[in-house]
């Protein structure tokens, strides 16, 4: 059975979606109507669907939540609002989201959109590697950007992570962490390390200024990465 989070401050409206969604047949996650309240569910239990309004209680509107929810999680957003004004209908438009209603809205209308939607999610896709790695670091997890990555150290079973900030080292081997990266952006350049081409700063045929670390190149990639990056104007090559 799917599993439905509710997303909204008008408590009333919330509790007659729980009502509809239960006889259609969802299971209802409990009905929450702050951004920072969803953020910390999330952690925890995730939902097949989340259903949200646009306007929501605390520091953040349901526009910028789903923004945030985006970054982290895969789970499809339908938005719910009262206004279809252009401004709002712009700031929907630049977010990942899989359906709008506007309320009010017919039951059959909701059932559709829901419907075709986890239909939608069923279809194969090519998979779609995470804007962010998650680091565990003295007991606290945090989401590193995967642009802030510079490099990556192969240490045995452990791999160094160099970024923009603080580097950190996860008990993960070095392939394994390279695959979960985005294979456009990061590079296996040499056996003990993956690169981010966006951070290069120099290279000849033997090694690379990434970051502000030297980094070596195995023998023959040379023409492979000026392709890279004439591809990608990373760097104007000589």
């Amino acid at each position: 059975m799917k599993k439905v989070l509710i997303v909204e401050d008008e408590l009333d409206l919330g509790e007659n979606l729980e009502e509809i969604l239960t006889v259609l047949g969802y299971n209802v996650a409990p009905i929450i109507s702050d951004g920072n309240m969803v953020l910390d569910y999330l952690r925890y239990s995730q939902p097949d669907l989340i259903l949200m309004d646009v306007l929501i209680d605390g520091d953040m509107d349901g526009i910028e939540l789903a923004k945030k929810i985006k970054e982290s999680y895969r789970i499809p957003i339908i938005f719910l609002t009262g206004y279809s004004d252009k401004m709002i209908l712009d700031r929907i438009s630049k977010v990942n989201y899989e359906g709008y209603l506007l309320k009010p809205f017919q039951i059959d209308t909701l059932k559709t959109c829901l419907y075709l939607t986890f239909k939608n999610q069923e279809a194969p896709k090519e998979k779609v590697k995470p804007q962010t790695l998650k680091i565990r670091d003295k007991g606290f997890l945090v989401p590193v950007p995967v642009e802030d990555i510079t490099v990556l150290e192969a240490d045995g079973l452990y791999t160094k992570i160099y970024t923009l900030s603080k580097p950190y080292t996860i008990r993960d081997i070095l392939k394994d962490v390279t695959e979960k990266l985005p294979d456009e952006t990061f590079l296996r350049i040499h056996k003990s390390f993956t690169i981010n081409v966006n951070h290069i700063h120099a290279y000849n045929a033997k090694e690379l200024t990434v970051g502000g670390q030297t980094i070596p190149m195995r023998r023959g990639f040379l023409k492979k990465l000026k392709g890279i990056l004439e591809d990608r104007k990373v760097l104007s090559v000589n």
